[in-house]
């Protein structure tokens, strides 16, 4: 579930690293390649013999000064990022408190609970290949199509090898307030040390990933409340995490608040007793003719005693 924003950032972030790597590695080649010793010997006595070289040294001295200016130029970018990520998980709970104070599915601690219990259960079948007893978890179009692309792999001779080995952090990015259609949704960046890779499951050959432990590996979770339940609808890209925790949060809960009045309104409705009381006389009838019965009209002025007659 890969959003417009986030990939064009991400996509422009890494086009500048991958741009200043190809500069150093080119640096870097035709100074060995100008280097009268750069076929003097195999493997490891390449690197040793071409520092020896007046080629080497002075090549040796400008990659090393290049490198040294490409970490100074980067340290603001990073830092940058760095701020701005960190800016944006603040932001993301305190408007998670906001929220929570008229509702209580946004209290960021049993909501982490939550997500860190579905990642946890997620993890622990993932590589089974049937995601039935983690279904409740997910919504209902997530967990088809990731059960038809594990079915998929299974089908193709394809096994994934998957074990969580720890949970480094959960932190909130963004949040949105939306309406009946799209619910409410938070993303959540999630950092874990795994191991995670394919192979082939009748040669064991991998086919893509590493066999050992990945650590620090993140992706951005995302979450929308249904059915009264906070469930998975997708996993996006650590690279989109920056773009994320700098998006502006939707956080006017006037759609909430239609909706809670208007559930308080039925409810009032269902809950007031009928009107009781007798019948007034006029309303009164009579059980024979199932008419009115008269009734006796009473004298606005009380009928004078004898001695005020006389």
């Amino acid at each position: 579930m890969a959003n417009s924003i986030g990939s064009s950032v991400a996509i422009t972030e890494r086009r500048r690293w991958v741009k200043l790597i190809l500069m150093i590695v080119l640096v870097a080649v035709c100074i060995f390649v100008v280097c009268p010793e750069a076929d003097a010997a195999p493997g490891g006595q390449f690197v040793k013999q071409a520092l020896k070289s007046k080629f080497g040294r002075i090549g040796g001295i400008i990659v090393g000064g290049l490198m040294l200016i490409a970490c100074i130029l980067l340290l603001p970018l990073i830092l940058y990022v760095q701020y701005k990520k960190s800016a944006g998980i603040r932001k993301t709970k305190s408007d998670l408190a906001v929220l929570a104070d008229k509702y209580n599915w946004f209290e960021w601690t049993a909501l982490r609970t939550r997500i860190k219990k579905v990642v946890k259960d997620i993890a622990n079948v993932w590589d089974s290949g049937d995601l039935s007893s983690v279904s409740s978890f997910m919504t209902s179009d997530y967990y088809a199509s990731q059960q038809e692309l594990l079915q998929r792999w299974l089908d193709e001779g394809k096994q994934i090898v998957y074990r969580l080995e720890k949970i480094q952090r959960i932190e909130p990015l963004a949040v949105s307030v939306v309406d009946e259609e799209t619910h409410s949704w938070i993303r959540v960046l999630v950092t874990v040390d795994c191991v995670d890779y394919m192979r082939d499951r009748h040669t064991l050959e991998v086919i893509k990933g590493e066999v050992g432990t990945t650590t620090g590996f993140r992706s951005v979770w995302v979450f929308v409340y249904q059915n009264q339940e906070w469930l998975l609808a997708g996993i996006e890209e650590g690279s989109t995490t920056l773009s994320w925790a700098s998006a502006k949060n939707r956080i006017d809960t006037s759609y909430l608040d239609s909706v809670w009045n208007k559930k308080q309104k039925v409810g009032s409705a269902a809950k007031a007793p009928a009107r009781k009381g007798t019948k007034s006389q006029a309303a009164s009838r009579d059980s024979k003719t199932n008419q009115p019965t008269a009734q006796p009209k009473q004298r606005l002025i009380p009928k004078p005693t004898r001695d005020e007659d006389q």
